[in-house]
Parts: structure tokens; sequence; C-alpha cells
């Protein structure tokens, strides 16, 4: 108890020093230990201005970092306080940027449930099982199904993530919600699920036996209803590894990101910091300018950082570059760091408590959250917030007025033409030339047109 007692204070300590510009006049940093390991420090850094906001995570079984969905399915939108407080959170921040509809963007996976597939190329955050270990680093998924009686295996190339081309074998549960239905006129095949995820006896990653429920080829739409539906074109070769499947057959649906006893992952972009040095580069596009900005890192000595700083309101704080915001993970000691969604979107809750200023004056509803929950992961506590109800934010005067209630749609308007969350993400990646999808496509079309 004396030696984790004396590791929290150097921890604390080294969380109230290492910061740019320590010595600076009116520089104020206040550090307060929230629970057993964990540590929130508001900085106040009149050099930008900068408003920073840190909390620092020792991994252990006294907590649980754990990404959700909001609305708990996809898709769908919700504030960052809602989540936080339906699974009674002890800190919480805003977690990727979000499609349309109100969905992730990269890939997300929560206590072993694939929601879906990455729409582009992602980096990707995750703790494993027990809470000793966690992961920043771009990683291409590998999903299987596995036939328990005659040993065979199948590729799966995407999961929630659009209908299956050509000798592609896609898969779709009902957490895909109305946005990711199965191909009609495909060989499609229904497994229900006959025990929960656990890690692989064979291989790196998560395997769960299924029940192979029914087999279709043309015709209709074959449903997930309880279970997941995997599907491959009529005329691909790989039907015949769909249709040879068997009402009451064994086969084992698995997923792995190359990180042992991983069940939880959520996405973001781009890297901050890699090896411990800045990673991400100078940029054109107004996604590389000062915003207000949310990002997660790793330090050497295994403690996870949520960071948010604010943005666009002078005099409080002008918010960062990516590559300063980098180099303030740097200086928190951070040996990686990801960049989430940012901009308006940029929230941290404290004990049901929002402690920044987003910069839309009110809290934004995102696709999702990272959370710190005390003690093994609960179950929510209450329903999501309906939609639409943006939460009003703490200012320097009180709480601002309340807003007009926003639709999915405006909520999306805002996310789009926003340069430092999806519309910026989706304009910096097609100057990079990466291939973005309708999705992102309409967002950088959004962005332009603002």
């Amino acid at each position: 108890m004396v030696r984790r007692a004396s590791a929290l204070a150097l921890a604390l300590s080294m969380l109230a020093l290492a910061v740019p510009d320590g010595g600076a006049r009116g520089y104020r940093a206040v550090t307060t230990e929230i629970a057993p390991g964990v540590a929130f420090t508001k900085i106040r850094d009149p050099k930008g201005p900068w408003a920073i906001r840190v909390v620092s995570i020792t991994l252990s079984e006294a907590s649980t970092i754990e990404p959700v969905l909001a609305t708990g399915k996809l898709p769908g939108y919700e504030t960052t306080t809602s989540m936080a407080a339906r699974y009674g959170a002890l800190a919480a921040i805003n977690g990727d940027y979000a499609r349309e509809s109100g969905r992730p963007v990269m890939l997300f996976a929560q206590d072993g449930e694939l929601a879906q597939t990455a729409l582009t190329r992602g980096v990707n955050f995750a703790v494993n099982e027990d809470e000793t270990t966690a992961y920043i680093q771009h990683q291409v998924p590998e999903m299987w199904l596995h036939e328990i009686d005659t040993g065979i295996d199948h590729t799966v190339n995407a999961f929630n993530a659009g209908w299956p081309g050509g000798d592609m074998i896609s898969g779709f549960s009902a957490l895909g919600g109305r946005d990711e239905k199965p191909p009609s006129g495909a060989c499609s095949a229904r497994l229900y699920p006959a025990e929960p995820f656990h890690p692989s006896e064979t291989r790196v990653g998560l395997e769960q036996t299924h029940v192979v429920q029914q087999v279709a080829c043309k015709g209709g739409t074959l449903w997930p209803k309880r279970g997941r539906v995997f599907s491959t074109p009529v005329a691909a070769t790989k039907a015949p590894e769909i249709y040879s499947m068997t009402p009451g057959q064994q086969v084992a649906f698995g997923w792995s990101l190359g990180w042992p006893d991983v069940f939880d992952t959520i996405g973001g972009n781009p890297t901050l910091v890699r090896d411990g040095e800045v990673f991400i580069g100078q940029g054109t596009t107004s996604f590389f300018k000062w915003h207000p900005r949310t990002g997660v890192g790793i330090t050497a000595d295994g403690r996870v950082l949520f960071v948010t700083v604010d943005g666009r309101e002078k005099g409080w704080s002008v918010g960062m570059s990516p590559v300063q915001f980098a180099k303030l993970f740097v200086s928190l000691g951070a040996q990686t760091a990801l960049n989430l969604d940012g901009g308006g979107s940029t929230t941290m809750v404290i004990n049901n408590q929002i402690v920044n200023r987003p910069s839309d004056g009110y809290e934004r509803p995102v696709s999702s959250a990272l959370l710190l929950l005390p003690g093994p992961d609960p179950t929510p506590t209450a329903s999501p917030v309906p939609m639409p109800t943006p939460s009003p934010s703490p200012s320097s005067t009180g709480l601002l007025p309340p807003v007009q209630p926003a639709t999915p749609h405006q909520i999306w308007l805002r996310i789009a033409r926003d340069p430092a969350s999806t519309g910026g993400l989706a304009q910096w990646l097609l100057h990079e030339g990466v291939r973005l999808g309708p999705a992102l496509s309409r967002a950088a079309r959004i962005f332009r047109e603002r």
C-alpha cells in the first residue's frame, strides 16, 4: 500500500511539472486524485493561452477503460455526459469521429462484440482484458470462420462495413442497425452464438462458437436477427464456402488485432506520438490549424492519458495544432498517442460534470466515448438520453443558456463542417490520397462548401 501511494504521488508530481512552459508567469497546474491510481490535472498555460485537462490512469483491476457506442448500438448520437452516466464512469472523453448516421469511422469493439471494421485507414487504441497493457497502432484486423467438425477456415473480409464485392465474405449483425443489412440475392449463412466470446486456443484473438441456423443462396435477404449473417456474391469463388455449411453445424467466428486478450477497442486518426517522439508532421489543410483537441496516450511506465485542450475562445484557450498536441503528450511522458475527434466534439467529463468548455457553446452529441469505470466492467445503469438534446456546457459565468434541440442531420452538418472533426479529417485524408468511401467523401464535400 505504501509503495502504491508513493507511486501515485510520483505520478502526480510528474504530471504537474512535465508540461510545456511550467515556469511561465501565470501558469497553473492543479492535480487531484479522483480514484486510486487516477489523477486529474487542470492546467492553465498563458502562453497560448491554453486550458488543458489530463486524466492519468494507472492500469489495474481497480478500474476499467471501456469504449462505448452512442445509444449502445449502430448508428446513433449521444453526448459524452450521457454515456458516462449510463455506465457510472469516473471519467470520460469523446471518442472516434462520426459518420453521417452517427456511426464511428474506425474499427470498434466492446466486450468482445465486433461492431464494425473501419471505413478508412485508421489507428486503434485498446487495453487488454486484465487492464495491464495498453496499445496504440494501425492494425489490419484478421477475421475468420472456423468449421469445428472439418477444421476448415474461411477468411472474413469486413464486418458491418458494406456489401461484399468480388471474392469477399462480409459479416453482419444486429449492431449494424439500419445502416448495415445483408445483401439480397447472395449466398448467406445465418449463425446463432452458443457461448460468449473468449480467447482463441489456437491463435491470438477472440472466438465465439456459433450454430448454423440457415443457409440460402439467391432469393431475398437473410437477416441476422439474434445472430450473425455471413454473405458473399453468388458468382464469387467463395460462394461454396458459404453454401457448403449445413444447419446445426458448429462454426466459430473469430477476430483479432494481433494483441492478446483484447476485447475492446476504439479508433482515431492520426497517430500523434510514436516511440516517445512527435510522429505527426505539419500539414496544409485546415485540420492542422489551432483547434480544440481530444486524444489518448500511453506513457513509458504504462499509464494511460486522457487529454483535452479547449479552443476557439480568445482569452481562455486557442486550441492546438496536431504537432503542438503531440508535443504536449510527449511532455506528459507519452510513448505513443492517438488523436481522437476534436473541434466542437472535444469534451471531458469527471464524475458526471463537464470539466472543459466545448467550443460549440454546448456539449455536442458524438458517435462514441472512451470511459474510465470504477472496478470491473458494469452493466449500464440507465438508458441513453433521447436524441436530440444537446447538453449545456460550463462557462466562466455559469451554465450557458439551453440551445434549441438539434436533429441528427443538424448535428452531422456541424461535424462535417468542423475542421478538427470528421469534415477536417476527411479533407486531410483526401489531400493525402487516402480512399475515403461514400460517407467521408460526403463529409469532405460538405466541408469544402461550408
